[in-house]
């Protein structure tokens, strides 16, 4: 019974009149039966792929209680980490139409069988290959499979499936464009393997040299330009905020691998990319959500209103596609589908444990994140609310008072302490000056320099700061922004005793320049 499902797809799969729009793949991956595959490579062919274990040589393949395909194209794969030669537990890569034309396994022409050497909990890539398909990127989808190799007991194994042409009709409206591998370790400013597109390109590398261009563009405004026109800026925003949500240090984002780029003729050749490769994920829970080292984000970064688009696509796909997402559902559904073969228990709580924490760690660091840069009116002028209190050392007061009339943020301490009000925020190139009318009371400075009453940002050096007792006075600083940036504003006391009040009417920040 286990393997009946198997022969009725199987069925619909190579039958010469197929029911309308029956895909045999979708059943497929859900079924909760696991696959067992015995491959037989005769010895002639076993000797070609042992002097070149990347080149296809054919080999006969069964899937038990389904059929056997013959001639079916196997060759090893793996990088750094996964690779794994022959004689031991390798990876492997199975085209069923290498060397017989339309042959397919379940609708596909390919699979590959990956060893999770670096995953012994067998879920990193169902987890995350469901996140990024519930988020509109597409990804091979994947189970898992019981492997035989020339009668060799190989054992579990993650069975995945190939991008390349099928897939692409599965997944795009139009599969006739060009669609890359990224390589190990490479960018997309050099050549890349050419996997699938119109036959009898005169240059089929020229999409991505186009756009590597466009990204070099001197002119961040032109660069903006030319970029949007040759890649779906939304879409790789989307796609790096997964990379980076699911702690993909080894994806494209983060180290410019395990990654595929395709143009796609239904978005004007625009570039989308596809991850890969995701066997090692929510390792640490503080994984940077803004730690990027591409070509593609560096350059994009530096263009007007990006780093807030993407911080914008960045709460959308947490909150709409990575927190919903049931990964103890899930989690417990592998569990039991694996338990007459392997316990993975052990794992799948502590895959719990892990994705709880990168959840709470995110929350945090979302919290933290500036809103998008504030829209100046015509008097290039904003007033600053939504301040926090926060205490660095000593005994202080954090009050919100009235004096003279006036609302304020009230700092107060009879010891030596420094207090603050802050608040984050981010500002796109430009300059700037805050400024505040403040009041001190009998402020007596600590010993050091630059102390008393003044603002700041926060990590920068101190000027200008008062003390003793005042009346309404207008502390202020000026600040020039670079590139776009996150800062936080400080209103501090840096006293042995004494208050201060700031008037919250008064606390802006004035645009000084002309730039929108």
């Amino acid at each position: 019974m286990l393997n009946t499902c198997f022969l009725i797809l199987n069925l619909f799969a190579q039958a010469e009149v197929k029911p309308a729009r029956v895909d045999p793949s979708i059943e497929f991956f859900a079924s909760q039966a696991i696959p067992k595959i015995s491959i037989e490579i005769e010895p002639k062919e076993l000797q070609m792929l042992r002097m070149a274990d990347r080149s296809y040589v054919p080999c006969t393949v069964n899937i038990e209680g389904v059929g056997t395909y013959k001639k079916v194209g196997i060759h090893l794969k793996g990088a750094a980490g996964s690779y794994r030669p022959l004689d031991q537990n390798p990876a492997l890569t199975l085209n069923f139409d290498k060397f017989k034309d339309g042959q397919k396994f379940f609708g596909m022409d390919k699979i590959h069988l990956n060893n999770s050497v670096q995953d012994g909990t067998y879920l990193h890539e169902i987890l995350c290959r469901d996140i990024f398909r519930s988020a509109g990127i597409p990804a091979g989808r994947a189970t898992h499979a019981l492997v035989k190799l020339n009668n060799r007991d190989l054992g579990l194994y993650l069975l995945v499936e190939g991008l390349d042409k099928d897939f692409l009709k599965r997944n795009f409206k139009d599969a006739t464009g060009n669609l890359y591998d990224g390589g190990f370790c490479a960018d997309i400013d050099g050549a890349k393997k050419f996997i699938s597109g119109k036959k009898g390109q005169k240059d089929d590398q020229a999409p991505l040299k186009a756009l590597t261009a466009a990204l070099r563009e001197p002119d961040v405004n032109k660069r903006l330009t030319a970029a949007e026109k040759l890649i779906d800026v939304d879409q790789f925003w989307t796609f790096a905020a997964l990379e980076l949500l699911t702690c993909h240090w080894d994806g494209y984002v983060r180290n410019r691998n395990n990654y595929r780029i395709y143009f796609d003729p239904t978005r004007e050749n625009r570039a989308v990319f596809l991850p890969w490769g995701m066997d090692q994920m929510f390792n640490d829970p503080n994984f940077d959500i803004f730690g990027m080292g591409c070509l593609v984000s560096n350059q994009l970064m530096q263009c007007q209103g990006m780093k807030w688009r993407y911080q914008d696509t960045l709460r959308k796909v947490y909150f709409q596609h990575f927190r919903p997402y049931d990964s103890n559902k899930r989690i417990d559904e592998i569990t039991a589908k694996l338990k007459p073969v392997r316990d993975i228990k052990g794992g799948a709580e502590d895959m719990k444990r892990r994705l709880a924490a990168r959840k709470e760690t995110v929350e945090k660091m979302l919290r933290e994140m500036p809103q998008a840069p504030p829209k100046f009116g015509p008097d290039n002028t904003i007033l600053l609310a939504d301040w926090k209190p926060a205490l660095e050392s000593g005994p202080s007061l954090h009050l919100q008072s009235t004096i003279d009339q006036k609302t304020c943020l009230h700092l107060k301490t009879s010891a030596d302490s420094v207090a603050s009000w802050r608040k984050p925020m981010a500002l796109e190139p430009g300059k700037y000056r805050i400024e505040a009318l403040a009041k001190a009371v009998d402020v007596k400075p600590r010993g050091e320099g630059n102390s008393g009453v003044g603002m700041r940002i926060s990590g920068g050096e101190r000027h200008n700061y008062i003390s003793g007792s005042t009346d309404w006075k207008t502390i202020s600083m000026e600040l020039s922004v670079k590139e776009p940036r996150d800062l936080v504003l400080v209103l501090e006391m840096r006293a042995q005793s004494g208050e201060v009040y700031f008037d919250v009417t008064t606390i802006k920040i004035v645009r000084l320049d002309t730039k929108p």
